[in-house]
């Protein structure tokens, strides 16, 4: 989905509006409420967008909190997206639906290290304090237990399996 679209296709979006629209919106109120809540002292407008957000998410099915994405984050579809607030993912990441980012419940709380450009299939789980490293493609329905630290590695299965390399 790209984000620099025209002033006429936006129009078009806005009228019509897509799938794509919504998610653009959500990911829009999620890097204003980062702005406001860690770069700025003014707390009120991030509360403010923060709120716009989550009324967003419950109907889109997103559960994501500030702060566990770098810049390029892509949302594929609408669809159950939960990420553990202490999970921290990488740049250019993209997210197809119904995936989970989480922890396994243990303590203290492990939440996965993800890394740059790893795009993650549809209904894939990604469980546990791991690491999973630059470029990796996690297939759909994948269930990712352990560290994946080759870059540019293809996982898929339950429990995930490395199946080619890059």
């Amino acid at each position: 989905m790209k984000d620099n679209i025209s002033w006429k296709e936006r129009l078009l979006e806005w009228l019509i509006r897509p799938e794509g629209y919504y998610i653009r919106r959500y990911l829009r109120f999620l890097r204003q409420e980062e702005r406001f809540c860690f770069a700025t002292p003014v707390k009120l407008l991030a509360y403010w967008y923060k709120a716009r957000k989550n009324r967003l998410g419950s109907r889109l099915g997103f559960i994501i909190s500030a702060g566990c994405f770098g810049e390029g984050l892509q949302l594929e579809h609408f669809g159950s997206v939960i990420v553990n607030p202490k999970a921290r993912i990488g740049r250019n990441c993209k997210i197809h639906g119904n995936c989970c980012i989480g922890s396994t419940g243990g303590y203290p709380d492990d939440s996965p290290v993800i890394g740059n450009n790893v795009d993650i299939g549809q209904g894939a789980q990604i469980l546990g304090g791991i690491r999973i490293a630059d470029g990796v493609r996690i297939g759909a329905g994948a269930v990712v237990v352990k560290d994946v630290l080759e870059a540019g590695a293809t996982v898929v299965g339950v429990p995930g399996n490395i199946v080619s390399k890059s």
